[in-house]
Parts: C-alpha cells; sequence; structure tokens
C-alpha cells in the first residue's frame, strides 16, 4: 500500500509517515525543500526520535519536489491514502497540485481516495475545498466526488527537528489519530491509532481547548515570567496552580455541555495532562506561543475556552490571565506578536479585545 504525504515537517514524518509505516503502507512525501528530497530519496528512510531517548526508523520512504507537478500528479493517482501537514494558511497553495493529482487519478485509478487534512484546524476542509473549486474547471468539479476532504485531530507533540541526514524529529508517544467519520469515502483507510469521531467540531473543539488552549496558558504565563520552556514553566507554583485551575473548569464545562461518554472524557484529559507535564519534553515556550493573533482568534484556543467557562459557570479566571498574557507577548523575532503590539499601539489593548478577541470585557 502507498500513502502520500503532502509536506516532509515534524508532522509529516513525526507521525503521519510513522503511522504509516506501522501500518504497512510506504510514504512518498511531497516536499519544496530539494536537500529533505534528495535525502529521503538516498536514505529510503527517516527517523524519530521519542522523549525517551529511544528511536524509531521509518521506511520504506520516497519523496517528489513539490515543484514536479507531473511526479506529483502520478503519486496522486496511485495512492491508496493521502494526507497534508502544511499549515491551513498553505493549504489553497496545493490546490494546483492536487488539481492534477485528481485528474491524472481520474485517468489511471479512478478509485475514492481519503485525504487526511493534518492542519488541526475545523475549517480546513472548506478551505481547501474552495480552494479546489477554483482551480477546478466547472466541468472539473465532478472530480471532486471520490475525495474525501478528512479533518484530523493532530495531538502528536513534535517539538523539535534533530541534527541528521535526513534530520529527524523528537515527538511524544501519542499514536491516536481521531477523523472526521462524515467526511470519509468509503472504507476508512487501514492505519493504526485511526478513530472516526462524530461529531468532529465536538472532539476538535475539546483537544483544540483543553490541550493547546492549557498549553498556551502556560506559555504566555511562562513567557512574562523569562521562563525558556513549558517544562520550566511548570515549576513555577503559581502557573502550575493555573494549569491545574483551568484544566479542572474546561473539563468540568465540557460535560456539562456535551454528551461524552464519562470515563472516556476523563481518560482524554489525564492523557492531555501527562503529556504536558512530560518531564523529557523540553518544549521550547517559543514553539507554543508563536503566532498570537492566531490564538487569540474568538474561537480559538484562549477565547474560546474564556467563553466557554464563563457559559458554563466555571472559573475563566486561569483563562482571563493567559489572554492578557498573550496580548503582552512580545517576541522580536514572531512577525504576529509584533503586528499585535503594534495593534495595542494603536487601538489600546481594550480595542484588541473588543475588535479582534470579540470580546467585550475580560
Amino acid at each position: 500500500m502507498r500513502a502520500l504525504q503532502v509536506g516532509a515537517g515534524k508532522i509529516g514524518r513525526g507521525f503521519f509517515a510513522q503511522l504509516y509505516a506501522r501500518s504497512g503502507f510506504e510514504t512518498v512525501f511531497v516536499e519544496a525543500r530539494p536537500e529533505i528530497v534528495e535525502s529521503l530519496n538516498r536514505h529510503r528512510a527517516c527517523w524519530i526520535e521519542w522523549t525517551d531517548g529511544e528511536r524509531e526508523t521509518i521506511a520504506p520512504v520516497s519523496a517528489v519536489n513539490a515543484s514536479d507537478v507531473d511526479a506529483v500528479a502520478d503519486a496522486f493517482a496511485c495512492a491508496d491514502v493521502a494526507s497534508t501537514a502544511v499549515g491551513l494558511n498553505m493549504l489553497p497553495s496545493l490546490a494546483p497540485l492536487i488539481a492534477a493529482g485528481l485528474r491524472r487519478r481520474a485517468a489511471q485509478n479512478p478509485k475514492p481516495l481519503n485525504l487526511l487534512l493534518g492542519e488541526n484546524a475545523v475549517n480546513a476542509d472548506t478551505v481547501l475545498r474552495d480552494a479546489l473549486q477554483k482551480t477546478l474547471s466547472p466541468d472539473e468539479h465532478t472530480l471532486l466526488s471520490p475525495l474525501g476532504l478528512v479533518r484530523c485531530i493532530i495531538g502528536r507533540q513534535a517539538v523539535a527537528e534533530l541534527p541528521g541526514d535526513p534530520p529527524g524529529v523528537r515527538v511524544d508517544r501519542y499514536s491516536k489519530l481521531p477523523v472526521d467519520a462524515d467526511a470519509l469515502v468509503g472504507e476508512p483507510p487501514p492505519i493504526v491509532g485511526l478513530q472516526p469521531v462524530r461529531p468532529f467540531e465536538i472532539y476538535m473543539q475539546r483537544k483544540l481547548y483543553l490541550h493547546n488552549g492549557l498549553h498556551a496558558l502556560i506559555a504566555y504565563l511562562g513567557a512574562q515570567r523569562g521562563y525558556r520552556t513549558i517544562q520550566q514553566a511548570l515549576q513555577d507554583p503559581e502557573i502550575y496552580a493555573l494549569f491545574v485551575r483551568g484544566a479542572k473548569s474546561l473539563s468540568q464545562a465540557f460535560l456539562k455541555k456535551h454528551s461524552f461518554d464519562i470515563d472516556e472524557h476523563f481518560s482524554t484529559v489525564q492523557d492531555i495532562l501527562a503529556r504536558i507535564q512530560d518531564p523529557h519534553l523540553d518544549d521550547p515556550i517559543g514553539r507554543v506561543a508563536r503566532e498570537p493573533l492566531r490564538k487569540l482568534r474568538p474561537d480559538d484556543r484562549l477565547v474560546g475556552a474564556y467563553k466557554l467557562l464563563v457559559e458554563q459557570g466555571e472559573d475563566a479566571t486561569p483563562f482571563r490571565k493567559a489572554i492578557l498574557a498573550a496580548l503582552a507577548y512580545n517576541d522580536p523575532g514572531d512577525p504576529e506578536s509584533q503586528q499585535l503590539q503594534q495593534m495595542i499601539r494603536e487601538r489600546g489593548a481594550d480595542g484588541v479585545l473588543r475588535e479582534w478577541c470579540g470580546l467585550d470585557r475580560i
């Protein structure tokens, strides 16, 4: 079996390819960096390092350059499953490649194909579908019928690239892949850890608020106090107390609003908390805190979690403090951080809260 993975970054190599290898697939990467393409083709393998130091080789793999549209189309036509891990903002740029692949597939291998969107975004399917409809001619829109645009919840923490040829990826051992059950075309692909769930939006929100939200809470509060890593920040008694309070409040708020299985819910929450606190992870605060404007959107991890807590009558103080810390985040190397600070200078923090975060007060 063959899997096509668009993007050979940390999630592409450190999560999707590893699940594919364990499931008996060969992974074909589509990658824009020629040195990575050359290295993957020369070694026919890549590797990951778990947080405990153990390493795992991922094979067989190969790669095609994203600029070679014909080679990408051939790979797309031969794939049994495909996936992306490029970032939501980059998804529209994939439309010409995927369109070429759909045309080639219709001519050579007109079987349904599930494209797993590993972008951790509830609107990833809409973003890509809109871009494909603009790229394809009206007569070609039927090519989309056998294509499942399947949103995924990526829970694995891939925290760093490691030196090597090809470079490795340092990851935790989380190996579940919840996907949108309603978007799958045909039978689910036989991938170890694949979990079709419905309604997908609720599971995505739980992951975004509990995992990403609590992670961001630690990062922004830790940045205010000069810590370098999430693990250092968690050693601060006040930050740790807010982390625990936020987790408890969010867990209760989700149970009040949604009919999760209680045992499954608490097991998921405990797993999230344990992985965030993994002492071996050494997760840089700069990685977690980058792009604060995205993380301060009305339905994203901080403001969305805060609004849920207020709505359900739970303790919103930890996330209120996290939002204020995010507004103060100032990293000269992060363009979004600098854009945020410029917005605050022009409109004031209250103006940004109203106009960007959708909060009248906090």
